[in-house]
């Protein structure tokens, strides 16, 4: 191995250390890192204890970056014909368990197309935090009852971004790329009566959800 090569992997190494040991919290006083994968072995994703693939979607590692696809169209024909809303058409994922004291960071990107009925998702809990986000505005609906909305380009689908997301009760921080909101308002929680809490990841339609990297941490007061 070369000096070049030797380098290169030091300052790679160094930089995934950063990441994963020196991250400052906002809204907590540290970060207890729990689990974090850079996808380093291409092939069919490993999803171990921490992953679960649905509606039969398909998730490979490829050159180092996990990436999710539609089902089999076998499988999209048979369950548009029970259930329309969960055939397959869109890469599913879920990350699990995370604390209710939830602190996420990744690089993530959703390829496709936009549609009316084709919006890229990220839920903290199942349906209790989920933002969709738009090319207009982004909509956090809390609890499918309240709705806040994030006007602009939030996120822009095909484009990647590095996202870092910090919950607390009541308080809710979300950064992608340069720009970072804060939320606050009491029904943002992971509390609830399901004994474990997950991350969900819903692509668009057709479209793929591609992560080059995630940790997720303990938010410590």
């Amino acid at each position: 191995m070369n000096l070049f090569v030797s380098l290169i992997l030091a300052l790679t190494a160094a930089a995934s250390s950063l990441r994963a040991d020196n991250y400052q919290p906002e809204l907590y006083l540290s970060a207890e890192l729990l689990y974090e994968n850079e996808f380093e072995t291409d092939g069919p994703h490993h999803v171990g204890k921490h992953w679960v693939i649905r509606q039969e979607t398909q998730w490979q590692v490829v050159d180092g970056i996990l990436v999710g696809s539609s089902a089999t169209k076998e499988y999209q024909k048979r369950m548009q014909a029970i259930d329309p809303t969960h055939d397959g058409t869109r890469p599913v994922i879920f990350l699990k368990p995370v604390p209710s004291e939830l602190i996420l960071r990744l690089r993530l990107r959703y390829t496709g197309e936009v549609g009316e009925w084709s919006r890229a998702q990220l839920d903290l809990g199942h349906h209790i935090n989920s933002f969709i986000f738009a090319a207009d505005r982004t909509k956090l609906t809390l609890d499918r009852k309240e709705k806040i909305f994030i006007d602009g380009d939030f996120f822009a689908p095909n484009t990647w971004a590095e996202v870092t997301i910090e919950l607390k009760e009541g308080k809710l921080l979300i950064q992608i790329n340069d720009r970072k909101e804060i939320i606050e308002h009491e029904m943002v929680t992971l509390k609830t009566d399901r004994p474990i809490q997950q991350v969900d990841f819903k692509g668009l339609h057709h479209g793929t959800i591609e992560i080059d990297w995630i940790k997720v941490y303990q938010g410590i007061e």
